[in-house]
C-alpha cells in the first residue's frame, strides 16, 4: 500500500470511528439509497416543488456509493466516485453533483445520521476558460434561421425563443402560457428560475418571437399550461437528440442549446445596450457575470475606429 493510500485509509477510519462516537442510531443506519429516497426526498418535496425530480438526479448519479451505509462513507469513497464520474461528463456537471451531495449529506449530519460530512472539502477543479462564450457566426445564424424558418414544429419555437430572449434551458421548459404576454407589451416574464437569483424578470418579446409562439399557441390542440409540454403533458427534461439534428442540418459544430443564451447577450451589447442591463435580462445576481460579453463591444468599437480611415 502506498502512503498517500495508506493516508486516505487511516482518515476513512478515523472518520467511521469519530461517526460512532457521535451518531444516534435508530435499528439501523440507512443506505445512502435509502436516505435520498426517504426522509431526503420528503424534505426537498417541501421545499420545492422539484424535490423529487432533484433527488432522483442525483441518484443517478452516484453510481454504487447509493448503496453504502452512510456511516461507512468515507471521504476516499467520494473522492473515488468523483474520478468516476469527470470520466464520463463535463466537469461542471459534477461540481454540483458534488454540491448536490455534499447538501444531502449535511442534512444527515443535522438529523444525527452521521456525525461528519465525507462530501465536504472535495471540490472539482474547473477548467481555466479564456472567458469568451460561445456565439454564431454570421453565417451559422444564417443558416440556422433558415432551418427554423423551415419548421413549426416545438423545437422550432423553443429555439426561436431562446435565442430571442435568452432564457435558459430549464426556463424554458417550464415556461408557461400564463408567463407570456402578447400584443404592445409583449413579453416573457420569469418568476420560477431555480438557478438565478434574479428570479423575477421580464424579458421584451420581438415580432419574430411573438409571432412564433402566437401560431405555436394556434395550433396546439390540447392546450397544456406549459408552452412545450412533454409527451406526458410535464415539463421536457431533453431535446438534446433534435437539437443534434437540427445542427447538423443547419451544419453548425460545437454550439449548444445553452450558448443561445450567449448569443443573445453578445448581439445585446453589439446593439449598444448596456452590460448592467444585460445581466438584468439574462438574470445574473453580479454584473461581473455579463462583464464577460463587453469584449465584444470592444470588438465592435475597433472595427468602427478602423472604418474612420476609409475615404
Amino acid at each position: 500500500m502506498s502512503a498517500t493510500r495508506a493516508r486516505y485509509r487511516a482518515r476513512d477510519l478515523l472518520e467511521r470511528a469519530e461517526s460512532l462516537k457521535s451518531v444516534t442510531k435508530g435499528p439501523g443506519t440507512p443506505s445512502l439509497r435509502e436516505f435520498l429516497t426517504g426522509r431526503y426526498t420528503r424534505w426537498l418535496e417541501r421545499k420545492s416543488r422539484y424535490g423529487r425530480r432533484d433527488a432522483r438526479r442525483l441518484l443517478s448519479a452516484l453510481g454504487g456509493l447509493v448503496d453504502e451505509r452512510l456511516d461507512h462513507i468515507g471521504r476516499r469513497q467520494v473522492e473515488r466516485w468523483k474520478l468516476q464520474r469527470a470520466a464520463r461528463v463535463r466537469p461542471a456537471t459534477v461540481h454540483r453533483e458534488i454540491a448536490a451531495l455534499r447538501a444531502a449529506l449535511n442534512c444527515a449530519v443535522r438529523w444525527k445520521l452521521i456525525a461528519a460530512n465525507p462530501a465536504q472539502g472535495v471540490k472539482i477543479r474547473l477548467p481555466a476558460t479564456d472567458g469568451a462564450p460561445r456565439i454564431l457566426q454570421a453565417d451559422e445564424r444564417a443558416r440556422l434561421l433558415a432551418c427554423l424558418d423551415q419548421r413549426e414544429d416545438s423545437l422550432a419555437v423553443l429555439v426561436t425563443l431562446a435565442l430571442q430572449t435568452g432564457l435558459s434551458r430549464g426556463e424554458l421548459f417550464r415556461l408557461r402560457w400564463k408567463d407570456v404576454s402578447f400584443g404592445v407589451h409583449a413579453s416573457v416574464e420569469v418568476s420560477h428560475s431555480r438557478r438565478f437569483r434574479n428570479r423575477n424578470r421580464k424579458i421584451p418579446l420581438n415580432a419574430l418571437a411573438e409571432r412564433r409562439l402566437s401560431r405555436w399557441r394556434s395550433t396546439r390542440r390540447h392546450r397544456s399550461t406549459l408552452v412545450f409540454p412533454s409527451p406526458s403533458g410535464g415539463p421536457l427534461t431533453s431535446v438534446q437528440t433534435a437539437w443534434n439534428r437540427l445542427m447538423k442540418e443547419a451544419r453548425i459544430r460545437g454550439f449548444r442549446l445553452c450558448d443561445c443564451r450567449h448569443d443573445f447577450a453578445a448581439r445585446l451589447v453589439r446593439a449598444g445596450l448596456p452590460t448592467a442591463r444585460v445581466s438584468e435580462l439574462l438574470g445574473h445576481s453580479s454584473q461581473s457575470l455579463a462583464d464577460r460579453y463587453a469584449s465584444f463591444a470592444v470588438a465592435d468599437t475597433r472595427e468602427a475606429v478602423a472604418r474612420l480611415m476609409a475615404p
